[in-house]
């Protein structure tokens, strides 16, 4: 696991970290820091790749964040909250995170809390083999698809998937921000390549535009993004 170089515009107190997994074996010293619901969690994968990436990802987060707040990394209080998504339960001042993973990678990303009220990361590995214009209605606005279409026509099929998954992750990293259900609120946000790796929100939601998104560093055949909201000055 790495730590990421990123943009100097970051808030103050966030990190992403990569972690890339070998599918090929179990981690026992990664099991040994899970919770008996995490164990149990793992062990409903049928396939070994899912349970290495599920207990890989848990025990580094469990141990970046053990880092952070002083204390083991069985100790740390994490609980679902809605939605699935995984939050600190304690009080005080406590990170905030989020992660994902897909293929042999996974990303992980710490917040002060103090600094942002939601952070959200995705990462995806690309297929050649998906159905663009099928996905078009599903999830992609009118612009979107008109973009990504226009990217393949200037660059051919590798551009156009390019530009597709951008827009995927940045839509994702997003909705894992806000905390809802990704799959019914994919329409509700447009996703919008910026110069510098930065990504435009377009949104029906009220203060879902207010969200920073940037593009991701991505190994090749990966894509991935990074959405956060600033708190507020006081």
């Amino acid at each position: 696991m790495h730590l990421m170089q990123l943009h100097d515009a970051l808030p103050a107190g966030m990190e992403v970290y990569r972690l890339d997994f070998d599918l090929t074996r179990d981690d026992r010293d990664a099991w040994s820091v899970l919770s008996r619901v995490e164990h149990e969690r793992a062990c409903r994968f049928a396939r070994r790749a899912d349970r290495v990436r599920f207990a890989a990802a848990r025990a580094a987060t469990r141990r970046l964040l053990a880092r952070r707040m002083g204390c083991g990394p069985c100790d740390v209080p994490l609980s679902p909250g809605v939605h699935g998504k995984p939050f600190v339960d304690a009080a005080g001042d406590m990170p905030l995170f989020n992660v994902s993973h897909s293929g042999g990678h996974a990303l992980i990303v710490l917040a002060d809390g103090r600094e942002v009220s939601e952070v959200g990361i995705d990462i995806e590995q690309c297929r050649d083999d998906v159905d663009a214009e099928a996905l078009f209605e599903l999830a992609f606005t009118a612009q979107e698809a008109r973009e990504v279409r226009d990217a393949g026509e200037a660059g051919g099929t590798g551009d156009r998937m390019q530009a597709l998954y951008l827009r995927w992750v940045g839509k994702e990293a997003l909705l894992k921000a806000v905390g809802v259900g990704v799959p019914e609120h994919l329409l509700c946000v447009g996703i919008h390549p910026l110069a510098g790796g930065g990504l435009s929100i377009a949104s029906t939601v009220p203060g879902w535009s207010a969200f920073t998104a940037i593009a991701l560093p991505a190994p090749c055949g990966y894509a991935a993004a990074l959405a956060w909201r600033a708190r507020t000055p006081a």
